[in-house]
């Protein structure tokens, strides 16, 4: 059932300094949901769930390819062909590896269909106009000028994301990369998916592929976060999500500022998002930091600081004494 949002088009509009988008990436388990949580906490901001428009892990697996096979956007029966693929469950049914992104889920549930094809029909026909659509459509829902959404693997394609909307802003999350394996093995034994289901057969075969994964796309995170406060001083941020938890109202004026937007009252009046060991419960998990200590193995632990000795003393996260 559609809910009964406020149909409105384009909120109110934005002050002087505002970004026209926020965009949140990062690698996944690194407090992505937190940030789109507490932003969302502004009535001026409204962060879209993940999409995976431009790419995943696998670039072929982002939305925009799949609805290439419909055609040039610049066609209307292309236009039409793209609504149909998302609301009669054909864009769902793609993917044998992962389930559809959230944020499709909840389009079909909250905007109707002869709205969305409205709109992308008055889009810029083009696949960045068809993007801008999609989040439109949702931060409309929501009465707020100030569009973006939050999906970690974007972190590849910031160039893209900066080139499409020059205004906007890159909120990169990142967390120690122990506690993303251990809160990834949890998740992944948890709600067991192709290919995780397959691997959970052989004893230990699923924590030593979400290790070796999670070894690759920490690394990869890392160096394309110096890539990018080189190249977009001023459009790209980092947070960690250790600073955000332990010093919250400290880490979020400085965030604020950078985002040219003004802090709410109230930015950490939000409940735990995480589907971890204090999940729907009120205020912040400072906590959550530091509890991978007391759920990974020793090899583990060795491992991953073997792997990423030289990241994770770049970001902090080992100091010169802890692996010889």
């Amino acid at each position: 059932m559609t809910e009964a949002w406020p149909a409105t088009t384009s909120g109110s509009a934005r002050l002087p300094g505002e970004p026209d988008a926020i965009f949140i990436v990062g690698a996944s388990r690194s407090g992505t949901s937190l940030m789109r949580t507490i932003l969302e906490r502004s009535d001026r901001i409204a962060i879209a769930r993940e999409n995976h428009y431009l790419g995943h892990l696998r670039q072929g697996e982002g939305a925009r390819y799949y609805f290439r096979r419909a055609g040039d956007p610049a066609r209307d029966d292309t236009v039409r062909a793209i609504v149909e693929m998302i609301y009669a469950g054909e864009f769902q049914r793609r993917s044998r590896w992962r389930e559809v992104s959230t944020f499709w889920r909840w389009l079909v549930d909250n905007v109707p269909r002869d709205e969305m094809e409205r709109r992308l029909l008055a889009a810029e026909r083009s696949e960045r106009g068809l993007f801008v659509c999609f989040l439109r459509a949702y931060a409309d829902r929501l009465g707020r000028p100030i569009m973006g959404e939050k999906t970690p693997p974007h972190l590849a394609y910031v160039d893209t994301l900066l080139e499409w909307f020059p205004d906007s802003r890159i909120v990169h999350m990142l967390r120690d990369p122990r506690a993303v394996y251990v809160s990834d093995v949890r998740r992944r034994r948890n709600k067991l998916r192709r290919p995780y289901s397959w691997l959970a057969r052989v004893p230990g075969m699923l924590a030593l592929v979400i290790l070796v994964q999670t070894s690759l796309v920490w690394r990869g995170a890392v160096r394309r976060h110096f890539d990018y406060q080189v190249k977009y001083p001023d459009r790209y941020r980092l947070i960690r999500f250790e600073d955000l938890v332990r010093q919250p109202l400290e880490t979020l004026r400085g965030l604020y500022t950078f985002l040219g937007v003004a802090m709410p009252p109230d930015p950490i009046a939000v409940k735990v998002v995480s589907q971890g060991f204090r999940g729907g419960e009120p205020g912040l998990d400072a906590a959550a930091a530091d509890r991978w200590r007391e759920h990974i193995s020793p090899v583990s632990r060795r491992l991953l600081e073997l792997l990423l000795r030289g990241p994770m003393r770049r970001m902090g996260y080992l100091d010169r004494s802890s692996v010889s």
